[in-house]
C-alpha cells in the first residue's frame, strides 16, 4: 500500500473515531497582550519588506512598501479592534487521539440568547510555534466576528503546550477533525452552517479536511501549496528539511509522502465550493505552481470554485486584506443554508 493510500487511511479512522475525540479538558478567558499601534506598524511592515526582499530575489515585482502602509489600519481603526468589549477569546484544551491539543475560540462577546451562529474552522499556517495562534490573530478575527461568526482555530498537537508531535498533515489531521466535531456542539454554533479557512499550510490542512470526509458548506483558501513536489526540484535543503523532520516516511517515499499532501494530484474528490485566493507575487507559494495549476484542474473536473490572484501581493495577501475578506465573507454568504 503506498503512503497516499495509507495516510488517507489513517484520516478516514480518525473522521471516523473523532466523536470520541473533540472533548473539551479545560477552558479559559485569553491572555492579551498590550496593544500598541506603533508596534502594530513596524511589525507588519517587516514581515512585508521581508517578503517583498524574497520576491525580488525571484524576480517577482511586489507592490511598493507605501501600497503596504496604506493598507494598514489607521490608528483609530486598530484601536477600535483592539477593544476587548466586541470579542469574546478563549484557549482550549481539547482532546485528540488521546492527546491535549491546543486551540483558541473567538464569538461576538455579545449574547443573543436561542440565536445559533455560522462557524468558521481555521487552520493556521507554519509549523510548530511559527505562525501559531494568537488571542489576536488577525485582531480576533473582527471582520469575521462582527459578521456574526464564530471561529476556532487548533494549534496541532505538539505546539504551545500540546502533546504530542505534528506531522505536516499527517495524524496531526485528525486534531482538525476532532475540532470541527467540538466546535459543531458548540450550544450557540448552526451545524449546518460550518466553512473551513486555511492559510498557507492550513490550507493545505483545510483541502485534506475537504479530502477525508469532513464536511463544510464552502471553504476558502489564502497561499495554498496545491503542489508540495515541486520542493524536490530545488536545491535548497531548506525547502525540505521541514519535511525530513515532520513528516513520517518521508525519507523512505518523498515524493510519495508530497503528492499525498498536495490537493492538485487528487482534485477529483474535493467537493467542497472553494474560493482560492493568492499573492501575485507570493515567494513562499509560487502562484503559477499551485493556485493556476489548481484552478485550471479544478476547472476541468467542472468543480465550483473561483480564483482571485492580487497583483503584486504578498503570501498572506496582506496588501489587499479587506477585500480578501469581504471575498470570503460574500463566499460563505452564498452557500448559507435557512436556520
Amino acid at each position: 500500500m503506498r503512503l497516499s493510500t495509507l495516510l488517507l487511511t489513517s484520516i478516514a479512522l480518525g473522521v471516523l473515531g473523532s466523536a470520541a475525540n473533540g472533548q473539551i479538558l479545560e477552558r479559559k478567558p485569553c491572555d492579551y497582550a498590550r496593544a500598541n499601534y506603533s508596534e502594530y506598524r513596524m511589525r507588519q511592515l517587516a514581515t512585508y519588506q521581508q517578503e517583498a526582499d524574497a520576491a525580488q530575489a525571484q524576480g517577482l515585482l511586489m507592490r511598493p512598501a507605501t501600497d503596504a502602509g496604506a493598507a494598514l489600519l489607521t490608528e483609530r481603526e486598530y484601536a477600535l479592534r483592539s477593544r476587548r468589549d466586541s470579542v469574546r477569546c478563549e484557549r482550549l484544551t481539547y482532546s485528540s487521539d488521546g492527546l491535549r491539543v491546543v486551540a483558541y475560540l473567538w464569538r461576538p462577546a455579545k449574547a443573543h440568547p436561542g440565536r445559533r451562529l455560522p462557524l468558521i474552522l481555521f487552520n493556521r499556517g507554519g509549523a510548530l510555534e511559527d505562525s501559531k495562534l494568537r488571542p489576536n490573530t488577525q485582531f480576533g478575527f473582527y471582520r469575521f466576528i462582527e459578521a456574526g461568526y464564530v471561529v476556532i482555530g487548533s494549534q496541532y498537537r505538539g505546539n504551545d503546550g500540546g502533546e504530542g508531535h505534528e506531522e505536516l498533515g499527517g495524524a496531526d489531521l485528525h486534531d482538525v477533525a476532532a475540532l470541527y466535531q467540538l466546535g459543531r456542539e458548540l450550544a450557540d454554533v448552526d451545524p449546518q452552517n460550518v466553512y473551513a479557512v486555511g492559510y498557507s499550510r492550513g490550507a493545505m490542512m483545510t483541502l485534506l479536511a475537504l479530502r477525508s470526509g469532513l464536511r463544510f458548506n464552502a471553504a476558502a483558501l489564502v497561499g495554498a501549496p496545491a503542489d508540495l513536489t515541486k520542493a524536490l526540484d530545488s536545491k535548497d535543503p531548506r525547502r525540505t528539511q521541514l519535511f525530513h523532520t515532520l513528516i513520517p516516511q518521508f525519507d523512505a517515499d518523498p515524493l510519495a509522502a508530497l503528492r499525498a499532501r498536495s490537493a492538485l494530484f487528487w482534485a477529483e474528490e474535493l467537493q467542497t465550493p472553494l474560493l482560492i485566493l493568492q499573492g501575485g507575487a507570493d515567494p513562499l507559494v509560487s502562484a503559477a505552481a499551485n493556485a493556476l495549476p489548481l484552478a485550471q484542474r479544478l476547472q476541468a473536473l467542472h468543480k465550483r470554485y473561483e480564483l482571485v490572484v492580487y497583483d503584486g501581493d504578498t503570501h498572506g495577501v496582506m496588501i489587499n486584506g479587506a477585500d480578501r475578506d469581504a471575498r470570503i465573507l460574500a463566499w460563505f454568504a452564498r452557500f448559507r443554508q435557512p436556520n
